[in-house]
């Protein structure tokens, strides 16, 4: 790179008996969640887990069109590939994990939710795959990246260092600097801090220039805390071009977008396992069945006991994200947003479907978000709904954005004792 010219609330003591109770009335679900990964899962208890068919409309505040009908679908979109041991079953943890299972515990600032069993590792069918994905549903795709990690091991070591010395405070610019030091087309154009924001570290800023001339400006990496909470030290960097607040990312151009990608690649070489992984690409050309490229990149370094409450990207614009796991190991809540409300309603946090939608888009709800990331029951309602996931390096999992209404809502949590190194990229088409 050359030089240029939340505060805690309670719930009310009767939804807290009506989640007891719920949590209560889940358990035989979360066994015939279990079950469900055996190929002879009687017709019966298969109606049990499958959510009712989601149609998704898009009207003209969607952000997508055309509408894609969505037939009925004879077996469940979700397949359980994990299950949430409780808080107390440490011996049955310790006892599976000496039988050779998957386990990890699963906390994060400061909630222990329980042990994490890994169950399904085998993909999906490609019919189930694209089931999945028309209605909102996450897509898990276990080693999707093949052997992208091994092959840049090297790459993802470096990466992993350097994210232990910023955590330790080291200087973000001069880690760019040493992996951009012999470019000849990103060249440095100033730093800045936001201090309004109290996760931002720093964001650094480069132009693209070919020769002599300036072919794009304001591209930025921004290193940041993954959450407003000091017991929490996962950090990521955010890859994108403009004024963040205006979200002028949104009105980028083509090219600017391509050299903001590049300035991905070029400071994180091991984006090459996800961006040349031709399985990944393949499917998300199945799903998508359009033009598309992968953008405003994302590099995780999620710590132990972190990791990202609930959320969505339902951006404008916006297909879909593609996460890849390349090192370590991260477990996920993660659901459509139309199959979150209904278990809202049955733990008696909304009266209908159309209330909990309301709700979840609403701002400012404390209580709402306690239930979604510190309330212990609804976790592990959430698991008896094959919501749960684990996924280990070279695996990654696709979450749609057909609109507000039609995207998957997602949380993450660190899992094991080192941080681990992921790559997130949004879908966007290619124009």
């Amino acid at each position: 790179m050359m030089p240029a010219a939340g505060a805690p609330s309670t719930r009310a003591p009767r939804d807290q008996r009506r989640i007891a109770a719920t949590a209560r009335r889940s358990s035989r679900q979360e066994s015939l969640a279990e079950s469900a990964v055996l190929p002879a899962l009687p017709a019966q208890s298969a109606s049990r887990l499958r959510p009712p068919c989601i149609l998704v409309s898009r009207d003209a505040d969607s952000y997508h069109a055309p509408p894609v009908p969505i037939a009925a679908p004879s077996r469940p979109v979700v397949r359980p590939c994990a299950r949430l041991l409780p808080p107390a079953a440490a011996g049955v943890a310790a006892a599976r994990r000496k039988r050779g299972d998957d386990v990890w515990p699963l906390r994060r600032r400061g909630v222990d939710f329980g042990w994490v069993v890994a169950l399904q590792r085998a993909p999906a069918d490609p019919r189930t795959v694209e089931r999945a994905w028309r209605a909102g549903e996450p897509v898990f795709a276990p080693g999707m990246l093949g052997d992208g990690p091994v092959r840049h091991a090297a790459a993802i070591a470096q990466s992993l260092r350097m994210f232990d010395r910023l955590r330790r405070g080291g200087d973000f610019l001069r880690e760019l600097e040493r992996r951009l030091a012999d470019d000849a087309h990103l060249r440095y154009a100033g730093s800045t801090v936001d201090h309004s924001d109290p996760r931002e570290i720093e964001r650094v800023f480069v132009d693209a220039h070919e020769g002599t001339r300036k072919v794009a400006e304001h591209l930025w990496a921004k290193l940041a805390w993954i959450a407003d909470d000091g017991t929490d030290r996962s950090l990521r960097i955010r890859f994108s071009s403009g004024h963040e607040q205006l979200e002028d990312w949104l009105q980028q151009t083509a090219a600017t977008a391509r050299w903001v990608d590049e300035f991905a690649a070029r400071a994180f070489p091991e984006c090459a396992a996800v961006a040349g992984c031709a399985p990944l690409l393949a499917t998300l050309r199945t799903l998508i069945a359009r033009p598309f490229r992968l953008s405003e990149r994302i590099v995780y370094n999620n710590a132990p006991g972190g990791g990202a409450v609930f959320h969505h990207d339902a951006e404008p614009g916006q297909l879909g994200v593609a996460y890849n796991q390349l090192e370590g190991r991260t477990a996920w809540l993660t659901l459509a947003k139309r199959r979150l409300a209904r278990l809202l309603v049955r733990c008696g946090a909304a009266r209908h479907e159309r209330a909990a939608m309301a709700r979840l888009d609403r701002d400012g709800d404390e209580a709402l978000w306690r239930l979604l990331n510190r309330d212990i029951a609804f976790c592990q309602q959430l698991s008896a709904h094959g919501a749960l996931y684990v996924l280990v390096a070279g695996d990654s999992i696709l979450l749609p954005s057909h609109g507000i209404d039609d995207v998957a809502w997602h949380s993450v949590f660190a899992l094991g004792e080192r941080p681990s190194l992921a790559h997130s990229y949004g879908i966007f088409p290619d124009v």
